[in-house]
């Protein structure tokens, strides 16, 4: 399933992904990818960054960040806690990338190698790998950090992230913008302005973005359509299948066909891609 704000528990977590996730997500750790095979559209704090072949991808904490895979892709994923990396944590707390986007022409040419030591190393049950993968880590960003345009981090950081909070624990009640701002104790026209000219989707898309993930992931469990419905945080069978046909491309149990068959599933999300400003370099 696919997360719009995460709270993660694991100081260093290290993998190979063939999946990105377009749902707008925010979280306390860093996030790094480096991009084997493919290429997709990066939008960090809802600027978009074109991340291709090669290419090095670094959000620093809360940044509400996405990806719209452009081709089939592949590639490093590390999600890391500021206190992996203690010597370099106010930099992380303070500030913030420019563009979180560095160009394969400036990385470091043992960088494929160097992380496949960070994740075998994390990966191993041994104590001592587990530190060792800490510190090549450590000392890949003190090399890569340098190549970065840091500035300082904005103001309404904790605004975006409350929002999508009350947003992550909330999609599956009744939820209105009304409700969330009398909860949040916030303007709704400025909740509304927060997902319209920031997040770049009306508050309603969001909260039914978060509601189909949440069946998606129900479906593969075997579920029962109706109940998945309801305990989706949708108010009937009909709007269930509308809303997911919008995201999906497909009805609810053309999704479970495509899963039972082992098929990728053709994703859209229409509301997430819509209106998307050009790419920056």
């Amino acid at each position: 399933m696919l997360y719009q704000i995460e709270n993660r528990s694991i100081p260093l977590a290290t993998g190979i992904f063939s999946k990105l996730s377009p749902i707008p997500h925010i979280h306390s750790h860093l996030e790094l990818i480096y991009m084997e095979e493919g290429s997709c559209l990066a939008t960090v704090d809802y600027q978009n960054f074109l991340m291709e072949k090669g290419d090095l991808f670094l959000s620093f904490p809360n940044q509400v960040h996405s990806y719209h895979d452009r081709s089939a892709v592949k590639g490093y994923l590390f999600i890391f806690s500021p206190d992996v990396c203690r010597d370099l944590k106010e930099i992380f707390q303070k500030k913030i990338p420019c563009s979180p986007i560095i160009r394969s022409s400036l990385l470091p040419l043992a960088l494929h190698d160097h992380l496949e030591i960070i994740r075998s190393r994390n990966e191993s049950d041994t104590y001592y790998d587990k530190i060792a993968a800490k510190g090549y880590l450590l000392a890949l960003l003190a090399e890569l950090l340098p190549l970065m345009n840091l500035t300082g981090s904005p103001a309404n950081h904790d605004s975006v992230k409350n929002v999508l909070a009350y947003c992550s624990e909330n999609y599956t009640k009744p939820l209105t913008l009304e409700q969330a701002a009398r909860e949040l104790h916030l303007n709704k026209y400025y909740i509304s302005h927060i997902f319209n000219e920031r997040i770049k989707i009306s508050f309603v898309d969001f909260i039914n973005c978060l509601r189909v993930e949440h069946a998606c992931t129900l479906l593969e469990q075997g579920c029962n359509i109706t109940e998945i419905a309801f305990s989706s945080g949708f108010s009937s069978i009909r709007t269930f299948n509308r809303v997911f046909a919008q995201n999906m491309n497909m009805a609810p149990r053309d999704y479970i066909r495509y899963k039972e068959n082992g098929a990728a599933v053709p994703v859209s999300y229409p509301f997430l891609t819509s209106a998307v400003p050009a790419a920056q370099s």
